[in-house]
């Protein structure tokens, strides 16, 4: 029974009014500036051509277990077009076999130098050792922190990224995401996350780092004791770089296709422990409540959206008031289409390809996924998540 008492009237209106603005309290909707190619002007003056000139770098692989992706990726790196002088450091663990044997092939690469980590080296992280150790043995003040198991699409991935080391710069984060074959709810939550994270860089505000290349300067490394405070956690190397590190304007964001590293497909054990281990790390870096204030907001105001358009449409249901149920669901259906086309706007100007239909039900299940990680977390040994000193 349709009716248009003022109870219904303004109930219908505030459905659709929640319909219309709700889409647009979402990362997917706020704008993320976008690197822009540096085109060299003829006009240049040769003070900014010096300026423009890029640094020197140090690129520090530390690789465990990682024979297959170094054989496949080392290359790509060793052959990178870049102008200045650069080095890649490879700090392996002693006695692999494998890696050794890799290691050996470009052992006659000009760019390429190899050391290992002691046996020895107990209660810190062997990944944090590793690079410590790589900084130490770098010879250019500009280091950049990768991961084996990510690539470059182009041989001028460095230059590209390395554009970023100015003067007022002591970190430079490049953009990365996962192949195109990886499943696409992962594909879509990466995104998801880092679009949070991407704008707290544009205002300054950077809280950690969801990538995997990370440029910062030796100097500051060593004065600052490089990740003393967090040696013992296992893994979080970019997380704690840049919550330690980034204050003010001093890092820049590259995320140009040129400079952007591509991801290898994670398998189940690394994706879940990509949640366990930010669960707990996050607990000892700087500014986490302020970072998750966002992001806790944006699901309060989805869901409670939804919960309210589906109650409206059972209760409309129950007491015969089809004008509400036609209200609920015109709100419901307005606000599937908002955010599918909001969300499928940036998802293709990040060159994600996620299936229109898919994206409501992918956005539903950020939380949900949440919620499981986060109980496998409090069901998890925490001795787990550090390297076991007392």
């Amino acid at each position: 029974m349709f009716t248009f008492d003022n109870t219904t009237i303004i109930l219908s209106a505030v459905l659709l009014v929640m319909a219309l603005l709700t889409p647009l309290v979402s990362p997917f909707f706020r704008k993320v500036r976008m690197t822009e190619p540096v085109l060299e002007d003829e006009t240049d003056t040769e003070e900014e051509k010096n300026e423009a000139k890029l640094p020197p770098i140090s690129i520090i692989f530390a690789p465990d277990d990682n024979a297959e992706e170094l054989s496949k990726y080392l290359p790509l790196y060793l052959n990178q077009q870049y102008e200045a002088p650069f080095q890649v450091i490879v700090v392996a663990p002693q006695k692999d076999n494998e890696t050794e044997d890799v290691l050996k092939r470009f052992a006659d690469n000009e760019h390429l130098y190899t050391t290992f980590i002691p046996q020895s080296s107990r209660y810190m992280s062997r990944k944090k050792l590793a690079i410590t150790l790589g900084v130490k043995a770098a010879r250019y003040d500009w280091i950049l922190m990768a991961d084996i198991c990510s690539y470059p699409q182009t041989e001028n991935w460095l230059q590209t990224i390395a554009r970023n080391c100015t003067k007022d710069k002591e970190l430079v984060v490049g953009y990365t995401r996962y192949e195109d074959e990886t499943p696409a709810y992962r594909r879509f939550e990466q995104l998801f996350h880092a679009l949070y994270i991407m704008r707290e860089y544009q205002k300054d505000k950077a809280y950690r780092c969801c990538f995997t290349a990370l440029l910062f300067r030796k100097g500051i490394f060593l004065k600052e004791e490089g990740f003393r405070g967090n040696l013992k956690y296992l893994r979080g190397e970019y997380d704690f770089m840049v919550n330690k590190y980034a204050k003010g304007h001093n890092l820049a964001f590259e995320n140009t296709p040129e400079g952007t590293l591509i991801e290898e497909i994670p398998t189940e054990k690394i994706w879940k422990n990509k949640h366990l281990f930010y669960m707990e790390n996050r607990q000892h870096m700087l500014r986490t409540a302020r970072h998750r204030l966002l992001p806790c907001l944006d699901q309060v105001v989805l869901h409670l959206n939804y919960l309210m358009e589906m109650a409206a449409i059972i209760t409309g249901l129950l007491l015969n008031q089809l004008t509400i149920v036609v209200a609920a669901a015109l709100s419901l259906l307005l606000t599937m289409i908002l955010r599918t086309v909001i969300a499928k706007k940036k998802l293709n100007q990040f060159n994600e390809n996620i299936p229109t239909w898919r994206v409501v039900p992918y956005e539903i299940a950020i939380m949900w996924h949440y919620i499981s990680y986060k109980m496998m977390y409090h069901k998890a040994d925490k001795y787990d998540f550090i390297s076991h000193k007392l």
